[in-house]
């Protein structure tokens, strides 16, 4: 099919839980997509107001593809689950966008919001892709191949970021390597969870590549979207204030599940400025206290833009070692 255009895809919040969608989407309808590179790679983070890293980042990147792309994809996400809804700054990202590039630049800005029918996944895809000019059938089918195609990049999530570099993660041009199914008995690998956005997990302009860090130090990396969502809501069903972010909800579900055993150890990784991270941590230190010890180690990670990998390196290690001893194994 000869392309029609080029859509730019900022690599920054959404991005890293749905571009396995997004970038079939667009491609089916006949788009090239273009993916930002790494803030760092070409100049530094643009500063714009008094955001959030991620919210930075997110200018950044879409500052960088404007010139080379006829249109921006920047969802206007204010709801991802029937009942709970996203940080502000999904909802406002797009304008924020608009107004820091100071110029005219096609945005593709649809709302999503799954507590609404009008602005479901389906009904928001379905009007992008009129904006595109395609047709409801090409748009059916193109939405029908994207679903499969996030569901099969879900289903192979734990192998991919244990045998995968960060920079590998989301090209899907690449097939998801397989873990052994029984480790050899000199490999003491650690099975550790780490907690937190996805956009502050993988990003590695935030994260430093905290994964892969951890991986270099023997460590099996497991994360949320090893826990059902029954499980989730079950270790927050009982807490005395209701938690009305969807993702707050499931970090601070999937740290309880972790902590009360299954895994050796569990990080929570947070990015400064962030509001939700910050209600988060003390509530979790709130609930934690009241509940009594956790059985397995705890390790608390912020990064700003001046977080360096040398000190990070030292923590992991530190927390290797408490692992370690409780195992065991020195």
């Amino acid at each position: 099919m000869e392309k029609k255009g080029r859509i730019g895809i900022p690599r920054a919040l959404m991005f890293y839980r749905y571009f396995p969608f997004w970038r079939p989407f667009f491609e089916a309808l006949g788009w090239e997509t273009v993916v930002s590179d790494g803030a760092k790679k070409r100049g530094k983070i643009i500063y714009f107001e008094d955001s959030c890293l991620p919210m930075k980042l997110l200018v950044t990147h879409a500052s960088r593809l404007a010139d080379q792309v006829d249109h921006l994809f920047i969802p206007r996400g204010v709801s991802l689950h029937p009942k709970y809804i996203l940080c502000p700054k999904f909802r406002g990202a797009p304008d924020i966008v608009r107004l820091a590039l100071d110029r005219k630049v096609s945005i593709l800005d649809e709302t999503l919001d799954f507590r609404t029918r009008e602005h479901s996944s389906r009904k928001a895809f379905l009007r992008i892709g009129e904006k595109l000019r395609s047709s409801p059938k090409e748009i059916r089918e193109a939405y029908s191949k994207a679903e499969r195609s996030l569901d099969a990049f879900q289903k192979g999530w734990i192998d991919r970021i244990n045998r995968l570099p960060a920079k590998d993660l989301y090209r899907l041009e690449l097939s998801t390597p397989r873990l052994p199914e029984t480790s050899s008995p000199d490999q003491a690998f650690l099975r550790v969870a780490f907690v937190g956005h996805p956009y502050n997990l993988f990003d590695t302009d935030i994260s430093k590549d905290v994964i892969g860090l951890a991986k270099q130090l023997g460590m099996e990396i497991l994360t949320s979207d090893v826990l059902p969502e029954e499980s989730i809501e079950k270790e927050i069903s009982g807490l005395s204030k209701e938690i009305y972010w969807s993702s707050g909800r499931e970090i601070l579900g999937s740290l309880f599940r972790f902590l009360s055993g299954g895994v050796d150890g569990v990080v929570f990784v947070t990015s400064f400025k962030c509001g939700i991270d910050a209600l988060l941590q003390e509530f979790a230190k709130r609930v934690l206290r009241i509940r009594g010890r956790h059985t397995v180690p705890f390790l608390l990670l912020s990064f700003d833009e001046h977080t360096g990998r040398e000190g990070l390196t030292t923590r992991l290690e530190a927390f290797r070692d408490v692992m370690e001893e409780r195992k065991g194994l020195h």
